[in-house]
């Protein structure tokens, strides 16, 4: 894959700056073979002619190409600092913003430490290749060029002689480049996976610690070390054969310029200026094809990286609005599944020939053994995966035909686990609504039950929840989440084990909270605790993947064989054995 037009439409926004930066290094250049050229006659006419004026001319033109080398130094390096930061800044939103709105199946595939890895190390090297790859290459040619010119018009049998070591480099240079690049890509990978557990260890530091496998967290961790220094090993090996053969073929042609040169002068074919000024120029060609052999290293990383951005940006999302969605009319609640199958991949279907009808504000309960697809089920109204046969409709609407985020706008979630975002409690609690007043934050809290706890803290609602809202106690987190879905104010509330991870007292606060939540709107509640939907206006009991019973309680419990009534049964016992 050919990156590099694609990185150069990155660029092209902000062209005015690459020219600012193009140009002064151009300038700079130019100053720095001022001196070059000034030694034939510093040597041939001001010394060995002994001219003192021409001597204060020539060294106050030195001077002053010095200090116009420095400005354009100083120029240079602000417009290119200046446009590497926008373009990495351009090329972060832009991998952050897709990765947005990628669908959970991206997600399943990829672990956080990678993805990130991408976002953060893989566009840092983007830098390098703004400073240093574009700046450096253009300009390095046009030196290359010119310097070439000088030289054939000094003396030409001497340049060729000159470039005689540069052949076999260039051949080496694209075998070199060649293989440096599937090194950095190796390289790219087992960082990528130093990072992944690196993630997965800090965000589960807990069980880490409580299961004491902190040295089996680090031996893994050691192991991806190893394997990521076993590849810079690699790719330093290469290097190490490669950089000293390059200046090993430029000290050849400096020795041919002496050799041939030096013998031209005792000729009287050539004067001892010529050749001094000959060999500045050497030197100041080598130096350049020197920095553009070597940027073989830096464009095969700059690649590697770069085919590790574009993959993410390439990538389309499985769920997204049609070009011309419908408009979704305020929506009142109802939802069908029609004849609805589903599969999280193409063996198995996890879902198969569903139906099923909600009335608006009607109370469901999903109830059913774990696997059975509750879980599936909600995931496919809310639209996170489409259905592979049959449609899922809301007011009668095609979900898969309507914007999906007036769809979602209409729906929260509050699932088992309540994540909090690093941030203040009111941050939380308006994630959905960040304009929300303060008056409406407070009474979303007090709705859920956390208003007084709230006011307890130090700080209330301005105290920082800590990572993923580890400063304060599960049924707290639980009540903050509730608060966050009562301001979006949904027509459709989704309840997954809300209850399930706090204590008894907590649970009482979060029940009689999530009763006044869901007046007035349709919730679909999934349930293990059977008891926390018996009051359910209707139950769906379900078994691998198909709907097997629907009713209410009192009507699923007289079943005989029923698989709710078998549920109920052995909850029933398994609570008086405990109370035993």
């Amino acid at each position: 894959m050919n990156i590099y037009p694609r990185l150069f439409d990155e660029i092209r926004p902000h062209w005015k700056l690459l020219v600012g930066s193009l140009g002064f290094s151009v300038l700079m250049a130019a100053m720095e073979m001022v001196p070059a050229s000034l030694t034939r006659p510093l040597i041939d006419d001001a010394i060995y002619g002994k001219d003192w004026p021409l001597l204060k001319m020539l060294a106050m033109s030195l001077m002053v190409a010095l200090i116009f080398r420095t400005i354009s130094h100083w120029a240079r390096m602000i417009f290119t600092g200046l446009l590497a930061h926008r373009v990495l800044y351009q090329v972060r939103t832009k991998l952050y913003e897709h990765l947005q709105s990628l669908s959970l199946s991206f997600y399943q595939n990829k672990r956080t430490g990678q993805i990130m890895s991408r976002v953060t190390n893989d566009v840092a090297v983007l830098e390098q290749f703004i400073v240093e790859g574009i700046r450096e290459s253009a300009v390095n040619v046009l030196r290359v060029v010119i310097i070439v010119a000088i030289l054939f018009h000094t003396n030409w049998q001497l340049t060729l002689l000159t470039l005689i070591p540069t052949v076999p480099l260039i051949w080496f240079t694209r075998l070199f480049q060649k293989r440096i690049g599937v090194s950095y890509r190796q390289m790219r990978r087992r960082l990528a996976d130093m990072n992944s557990i690196l993630s997965d260890t800090i965000g589960g530091i807990r069980v880490v610690q409580i299961f004491g496998q902190e040295e089996f967290e680090a031996e893994k961790f050691r192991t991806k070390g190893r394997e990521f220094a076993a590849a810079g090993n690699a790719t330093q090996s290469m290097q190490a054969l490669y950089m000293p053969s390059v200046a090993l073929a430029f000290g050849a042609g400096q020795v041919i310029v002496w050799l041939y040169g030096g013998h031209e002068v005792l000729q009287n074919r050539l004067s001892p200026g010529a050749l001094v000024m000959f060999s500045g120029y050497v030197s100041q060609f080598y130096a350049p094809v020197q920095t553009l052999a070597n940027s073989a290293n830096l464009f095969a990383n700059t690649s590697a990286s770069a085919e590790r951005i574009y993959e993410i940006l390439d990538t389309e999302p499985d769920i997204r609005s049609q070009e011309e969605p419908k408009p979704m009319p305020e929506m009142q609640g109802s939802i069908d599944l029609e004849n609805v199958s589903f599969g999280y991949d193409s063996s198995e279907n996890s879902i198969e020939g569903l139906n099923l009808h909600i009335e608006p504000g009607q109370m469901v309960g999903l109830v059913g053994p774990s696997g059975s697809g509750k879980s599936t089920l909600v995931s496919l109204i809310t639209r996170f995966y489409d259905v592979k046969d049959g449609a899922v409709k809301i007011d009668g609407h095609d979900i898969r035909e309507v914007d999906l985020k007036d769809l979602r706008s209409n729906i929260s979630v509050v699932p088992q686990e309540a994540y909090l975002f690093h941030g203040t409690i009111r941050d939380n609690i308006a994630y959905g609504r960040p304009d929300a007043p303060f008056e409406d934050v407070m009474e979303a809290a007090r709705g859920a039950n956390a208003h007084d706890f709230i006011m307890r803290l130090s700080d209330g609602y301005d105290t920082h929840v800590g990572e993923r809202g580890t400063k304060l106690s599960g049924g707290e987190r639980q009540r903050i989440s509730i608060a966050r879905a009562i301001l979006d104010n949904p027509r459709i509330l989704i309840l997954d084990e809300a209850t399930s991870a706090v204590d008894t007292e907590s649970e009482v606060a979060i029940q009689t909270a999530l009763d006044r939540l869901m007046l007035g709107r349709t919730t679909l509640a999934i349930a293990h605790r059977l008891s926390t939907v018996k009051n359910a206006d209707k139950l769906v009991v379900m078994e691998q993947g198909r709907i097997v019973e629907e009713g209410t309680h009192d009507e699923l419990i007289t079943l005989e064989d029923g698989l709710y009534k078998r549920l109920v049964e052995m909850q029933t016992k398994l609570g008086s054995e405990e109370a035993e």
